[in-house]
């Protein structure tokens, strides 16, 4: 994702400046995504400000392995946002993600293994109606 630029120095105008506002208003609400996910105290993370940060929810501290390029100018004039740029890459250098291999089971199993719990669970419901005298039960 592109921006964060100043909008001054790029001299943007028309539907180019809207859309760097639409951008620079995403990466706002990213920012604060990324600052509550890094807050180990933080409850609520705000992932529904934006589009960008709903459809980034699962990969931010999610179950995937994220990465994050930073691009740099080298230039002095270019000083502010590259200096903006490092801050937030260090910000999301805090946030953690615990990956883990996603398990896919075999629909049939399942159905099995459920079939058969739902049968002991049913005769362990017969035997407590026997057990507290109650007549029998179709389950």
């Amino acid at each position: 994702l592109a921006g964060s630029e100043r909008v001054k120095k790029t001299g943007s105008s028309g539907v180019i400046l809207k859309e760097a506002g639409y951008i620079n208003k995403s990466l706002t609400f990213l920012e604060q995504v990324v600052i509550a996910l890094s807050d180990k105290n933080r409850d609520h993370i705000p992932v529904r400000s934006s589009k960008l940060t709903n459809f980034l929810r699962d990969s931010l501290g999610g179950n995937c392995k994220t990465r994050m390029i930073a691009n740099i100018w080298p230039e002095s004039c270019h000083l502010e946002e590259t200096v903006s740029t490092l801050k937030f890459a260090t910000r999301m250098m805090c946030v953690s993600c615990n990956p883990v291999i996603n398990v896919q089971l075999d629909p049939v199993l399942l159905m099995k293994k459920y079939q058969s719990e739902i049968r002991d669970l049913k005769r362990e419901l017969a035997m407590h109606d026997t057990l507290s005298n109650r007549g029998p039960q179709n389950y």
